[in-house]
């Protein structure tokens, strides 16, 4: 049931993001080039559309947890005003607010962060603090894929790997079957928008619905599999398996405000940006994040495997933010590293690719 449900989400997604594109140009839901957006053509953002409705068909196939009725009315929450603020740009504010409102139907549906498990080598509950802990931690979850959304396939990419994490983890639960069906669906939409070659026809923005939904999904599957009598993971192994969303949400953060900068004020200083600015190529930034993303859900598992203290692996994690952060800073030798590490005819590839087209930054979160 687990793979029909997949396979039905899958399928109806590629299906409607083939219908929508009509819809899309006629309504002016496309990216334009131009000002912050760098990409060379119109693209259609019907992604989160297309996605949501897969999502829908193929859940309505599978079991799942008694939480989901109230995540699925906060994904279609998410994904309207995700919607239109693609189309006409909405206030940060009213994003906020509706953010806000997703989040408190996470908590309402029963799922809440009740503690932080053992970091300090004794229990953490929270108490009082759970419903505030729980709402921030599903904010910074769905602003923290809205941001990283800045280059072809990389947002759909990293969900990708966290989910694949999280269906190692939940199988034999309830959670397992729709893990699949939302995996199915960001496959879908990775058909139209991962670079597989420079023109691509059918080329697909998720635009603001899609990452925050994904955002979202991401959220509450996290605090299903920490948390409750159901719980699989400690909440310090789940922060690895969306290490590098997290990482760029708080560097973002920090670095703006360190600038003096409102923290949603856009700009290009992301790191799948300055990678690119500094000589990789957009598919070799791409391969690079997303095997940053792999490479750390890899060691978050393997903790988990080992019974790895909640402390140790919550120290390791915030080693590796301080790296990520300061790879963002100083990015020069790190690029020089991965070049080094290319073969020959790759380094000649990347060499000759100077004139390749920027960073896809439609949206410069």
């Amino acid at each position: 049931m687990p793979l029909v449900g997949a396979l039905l989400s899958f399928a109806v997604t590629v299906l409607f993001l083939l219908a929508l594109r009509p819809v899309a140009q006629a309504v002016g839901l496309v990216d334009v080039p131009g000002g912050r957006k760098r990409h060379s053509a119109t693209v259609p953002v019907i992604g989160g559309i297309a996605m949501s409705i897969g999502l829908a068909f193929g859940a309505s196939l599978v079991p799942h947890p008694y939480a989901w009725d109230a995540v699925l009315v906060g994904i279609y929450l998410l994904v309207v005003v995700g919607t239109i603020d693609d189309r006409f740009d909405l206030p940060a504010s009213v994003r906020l607010i509706a953010q806000f409102c997703a989040a408190l139907l996470v908590v309402f549906s029963g799922l809440a962060i009740t503690h932080l498990g053992e970091p300090w080598f004794f229990p953490l509950p929270l108490g009082s603090l759970s419903a505030a802990v729980t709402i921030l931690f599903v904010l910074a979850l769905i602003n923290a894929f809205n941001f990283i959304d800045g280059l072809d396939g990389l947002a759909g990419g990293l969900a990708l790997i966290s989910l694949g994490a999280m269906a190692a983890i939940s199988a034999g639960t309830p959670l397992f079957a729709l893990v699949a069906v939302v995996a199915g669906t960001v496959v879908g939409f990775l058909l139209f928008n991962f670079p597989v070659t420079r023109k691509r026809r059918r080329r697909t923005f998720m635009g603001d619905a899609g990452s925050t939904a994904l955002g979202l999904l991401i959220a509450a599957f996290g605090v299903y599999l920490s948390q409750g009598p159901m719980a699989r993971i400690a909440p310090a192994i789940g922060l690895w398996l969306v290490a590098v969303p997290v990482f760029e949400l708080f560097s973002a953060i920090l670095r703006r405000l360190v600038q003096g900068r409102s923290p949603f004020t856009p700009d290009h200083a992301h790191m799948h940006h300055v990678l690119v600015e500094h000589g990789l190529s957009q598919r070799a930034a791409l391969f690079v994040m997303l095997g940053m993303g792999l490479a750390f859900a890899v060691i978050g598992l393997t903790g988990d495997r080992l019974a790895v203290s909640d402390g140790a692996m919550l120290l390791l994690w915030f080693a590796a933010g301080t790296f990520y952060y300061q790879t963002l800073r100083h990015p020069r030798w790190f690029v020089r590293l991965v070049l080094a590490l290319r073969s020959p005819e790759a380094e000649a590839a990347v060499k000759l690719s100077r004139t390749r087209l920027p960073v896809r930054a439609d949206d410069a979160k």
